[in-house]
């Protein structure tokens, strides 16, 4: 009898298999420890099917109860914990360099997995899967009979993928949860649990990749001042951070607008008085500062919340002397200023969508690539070619998008995606 216990047991052990996640030599290249090697490269001793569990997704029937069996075993579930358990000890805070990837997250997904798939209804022992695979096709519990919606299967189901962070819970999952409580009674946690690391968050573009770490005390007039550049763009270029121009708050990294020549507006000035005395042709003020709406009367309180220092140049252009330069006016709107726009190419129609506040522009020829192009102008990072020049195919057909004599921006203005709602802007 003893050595017939035994035999089945040995056959037990043999029909659940074991397989690796990880061989060593996969782990050659990562410097992660010999002991996070050790761990990640365990056996786990569960049917081989759970491999199928390493990547998030929605755990439905298995439609096979003998293999659904096979897998939820005792000796699958304390092998998976203590492959977890020793993975997540020995390799704390290492990651997989080249990825970014949590060690343990296949073996996260596949324990996940093997959770969700094995949870039984007490009172008829049958797997959970296998009795909410009979329910009523609904798109969501709101349309759920009663008796299905409050089902103990359902319930549990929501709770074990609420708990860990390799499932797939989301809002629509936290939603349905909470519908569960509310409506059946009972409680518990429905929060979504945060992500295995978080995402560095990518910083924001800076045209100039010029930056000003705001200090106690900073204004957005003390700042433009003290920077050359133009009060009002420091504010459209850094809204979101700035907030109030009169209470800057210190620590902030701002990007720098391009500068130009400036003048710092004083309390009787007029548009008139600012270009006679800076020996600037009639209207020149409103199209280098095209924030200011068509007859000025704006100037003096948009100047009280961006800061005094307006442009009297184009941008890019701090010398004494200058030349005047084409640049197209628009009057502000009761929304928020606009942009300062340097016109377009006189000679050649600007492709579609592409974007009017620009400070470059080029005029494609029949020779040109579009890699040629970015590298050219730097607006290779990201999609910021493709997202100023919507009508340019993103990725390998992008050259062929190309149409010869047509403008596309090359060097959008510090702000030119930004959509204003501000408080403090001028009023007309």
């Amino acid at each position: 009898m003893a050595i017939l216990k035994h035999l089945v047991a040995f056959g037990l052990f043999l029909s659940a298999g074991a397989f690796r996640i990880y061989e060593v030599a996969d782990l050659d290249t990562y410097d992660v420890g010999d002991a996070c090697v050790s761990a990640l490269s365990a056996d786990i001793t569960c049917n081989s099917y759970i491999r199928s569990f390493m990547q998030s997704s929605y755990r439905g029937s298995l439609e096979n109860i003998t293999l659904t069996d096979q897998i939820c075993t005792g000796i699958c579930s304390a092998s998976l914990r203590k492959w977890f358990d020793t993975v997540s000890k020995d390799c704390a805070g290492k990651t997989f360099a080249s990825s970014n990837t949590v060690p343990a997250l296949y073996g996260g997904y596949i324990w996940a997995g093997w959770n969700e798939t094995c949870i039984k209804d007490p009172k008829t022992r049958r797997y959970c899967n296998d009795i909410i695979d009979e329910f009523s096709d609904v798109e969501d519990g709101e349309n759920m009979p009663r008796a299905e919606l409050c089902h103990t299967c359902y319930l549990r189901r929501l709770a074990i993928m609420q708990s860990s962070q390799y499932s797939l819970y989301n809002e629509y999952y936290k939603e349905e949860l909470e519908l569960v409580y509310k409506t059946c009674g009972g409680s518990g946690p429905t929060d979504i649990l945060p992500p295995l690391r978080e995402e560095e968050e990518e910083p924001a573009f800076c045209l100039t990749r010029k930056y000003y770490t705001t200090k106690e005390g900073d204004t957005c007039d003390s700042i433009s001042k003290a920077s050359g550049v133009s009060g009002a763009l420091l504010y459209m270029g850094n809204q979101e951070a700035i907030g109030d121009c009169h209470k800057v708050p210190a620590g902030l990294k701002l990007c720098l607008p391009m500068t130009c020549k400036t003048y710092y507006v004083q309390p009787e000035d007029t548009c008139f008085s600012i270009e006679t005395s800076n020996g600037l042709p009639w209207d020149d003020v409103q199209g280098y500062n095209s924030w200011i709406n068509h007859d000025c009367t704006n100037l003096q309180t948009a100047t009280d919340f961006y800061g005094k220092s307006v442009c009297i140049s184009g941008l890019g252009d701090t010398s004494a002397a200058f030349k005047a330069l084409n640049i197209q006016h628009e009057t502000s709107s009761g929304n928020g200023p606009t942009v300062v726009l340097l016109a377009s190419p006189g000679d050649a129609e600007v492709a579609e969508d592409t974007t009017l506040n620009c400070g470059k522009w080029h005029i494609t020829a029949e020779s040109d690539t579009c890699e040629g192009i970015c590298k050219a102008n730097d607006i290779c990072k990201g999609n910021l070619m493709y997202d100023i020049n919507p009508s340019l195919a993103v990725g390998e057909n992008c050259t062929a998008s190309l149409v010869p004599g047509l403008a596309l921006c090359v060097a959008p203005i510090s702000g030119w995606n930004v959509t204003y709602e501000s408080t403090g802007p001028a009023q007309a």
